[in-house]
């Protein structure tokens, strides 16, 4: 059985400078996340070692300072997002405008949540960090000392999840279920876990994704807004159906892209429980599996299982952050891919690598080259602003488009040949394009539609491209 050992510093140049007292245990602990140099394992390669030799999460920790370049994408062969000084300073960006305790963090979710199973074993007597207690002692403590209403973060009862529930229900009421537990242990950071049970909010996966992706929005701006760091989690696998499954990974690209838009730290369970027996799922498909010994336990024969490698990777996540925003570590990713080009037909935005996700706001496009996409016999009006990307496809590949926006915001996606004229479209949708496309080059535009009114429904959105699972006949269709 492959399972995989996780080797991640801390990040951040100089710890942040907070204008309330810090907790009375944040001035006595100090977290080592270990940095490039650990020799925990002597099979350490500074990312993921997998037994299976295919995955590798590339985290390397610099040396020195490391520069503001600009915002990273996320790829998808890494279990932790990458932190490099620019996501450090986005981070400190926004725990400098709140007031929690720097050693609380919220758990936000539903029933994987709310699982014992989850995190509230770090509270009890059955913890063995095994090769991870030089890395991550520290961190589990620092929390461990937290004080979230008379319990610790780890076991907390939180408010702000519930078995069967969405990330719609927890932003809804006055107050809502995430403003109580905000208001019962005033978190710095908030880790979160939805999509699962969203997935089932519609007649289809495909109309239950603009309801999902506007809530977590919502969820995701107001902690954001409250300086609140989130931490978010993507899904895992279905095991209890394969129609859900197939639809899982774009999901997760989702999540992920939500994450990324916002440069926030994002956990992709779905690839760390792929190289577990059953993807680490208990035997409902639906949740995780638990160690006997106790779903703390970190040693290999625990980390085959799929509770004790979510504890770790959250351990992890918390571990990151926490050099990030109170230690002053140096970054642990020296330097992460980011989009080339600029949007227009001339210099689009270049897709070098799939799955892919980016979000923007047409408003701030000066491009309104494409009206009318004869193409694909459309009468309908983009004459709003938009914003244009390229991809190259060696071989033949069925892929899923999406674009998701909010509110009275209307972007709608087009594929395009090579030609990336009006006359070149391929296909077009208000929300998604599945099929399967020859080796070659395309283009895609996000484009505003223009209402009967002469509205023009320009604005934010977020823009996925999810290669389909095999056996997916939604993208069968040749374009």
């Amino acid at each position: 059985m492959a399972w995989w050992l996780l080797i991640l510093g801390g990040c951040g140049d100089e710890p942040l400078a907070r204008p309330w007292p810090a907790a009375s245990t944040a001035e006595t602990v100090v977290i080592d996340t270990g940095g490039s140099g650990d020799t925990a394992d002597p099979d350490d390669t500074g990312g993921v070692v997998d037994t299976g030799g295919t995955v590798d999460t590339g985290s390397t920790a610099d040396t020195g300072p490391v520069p503001l370049v600009g915002p990273v994408l996320y790829p998808d062969d890494r279990v932790q997002s990458p932190i490099t000084g620019w996501v450090a300073s986005e981070l400190q960006r926004v725990a400098g405008t709140g007031t929690g305790q720097v050693d609380v963090f919220m758990k936000v979710g539903a029933s994987s949540t709310v699982s014992s199973s989850t995190l509230a074993c770090y509270a009890g007597d059955r913890v063995d960090l095994d090769r991870y207690h030089e890395l991550l002692a520290h961190t589990w403590r620092f929390h461990l000392d937290g004080d979230a209403a008379g319990d610790t973060p780890y076991d907390r009862s939180t408010l702000a999840a519930k078995s069967g529930k969405t990330a719609a229900w927890v932003i809804d009421g006055s107050p809502s279920p995430l403003e109580d537990e905000i208001a019962a242990i005033d978190p710095s950071v908030a880790v979160i876990h939805y999509g699962t049970n969203d997935m089932g909010m519609g007649s289809t996966y495909e109309s239950a994704m603009p309801g999902f992706y506007e809530a977590m929005a919502e969820l995701l701006d107001g902690l954001i807004d409250d300086g609140i760091v989130p931490v978010v989690t993507g899904i895992s696998h279905r095991g209890d159906r394969e129609a859900a499954d197939l639809w899982a990974e774009t999901y997760n690209a989702v999540i992920r892209g939500m994450a990324q838009v916002r440069q926030v730290p994002f956990i992709d369970l779905h690839l760390a429980m792929d190289p577990l027996d059953d993807h680490g799922l208990a035997s409902d498909g639906l949740h995780l599996n638990g160690y006997a010994e106790g779903d703390c336990v970190l040693t290999p024969e625990g980390l085959e299982h799929g509770y004790p490698m979510r504890n770790l990777i959250v351990l992890q996540a918390l571990d990151r952050v926490a050099g990030a925003l109170w230690e002053g570590d140096d970054p642990p990713d020296s330097a992460g891919a980011l989009l080339g080009g600029e949007g227009s037909p001339a210099r689009p935005f270049v897709i070098d690598d799939l799955p892919f996700a980016d979000g923007r706001d047409t408003r701030d496009s000066a491009h309104r080259n494409l009206d009318a996409y004869s193409g694909c016999d459309s009468t309908a009006d983009e004459s709003g602003p938009e914003l244009s990307y390229r991809f190259s496809l060696a071989r033949e590949t069925a892929l899923r488009l999406v674009v998701l926006d909010q509110g009275s915001t209307d972007i709608d996606v087009h594929l395009l040949d090579e030609t990336g004229s009006e006359a070149g479209c391929l296909a077009r949708d208000d929300r998604a394009i599945a099929g399967t496309l020859a080796a070659g080059d395309y283009r895609v535009v996000l484009d505003s539609w223009v209402d009967s009114g002469g509205d023009v429904r320009a604005g934010e959105y977020l823009f996925v491209i999810q290669p389909c699972e095999p056996g997916d006949e939604d993208c069968a269709t040749r374009l």
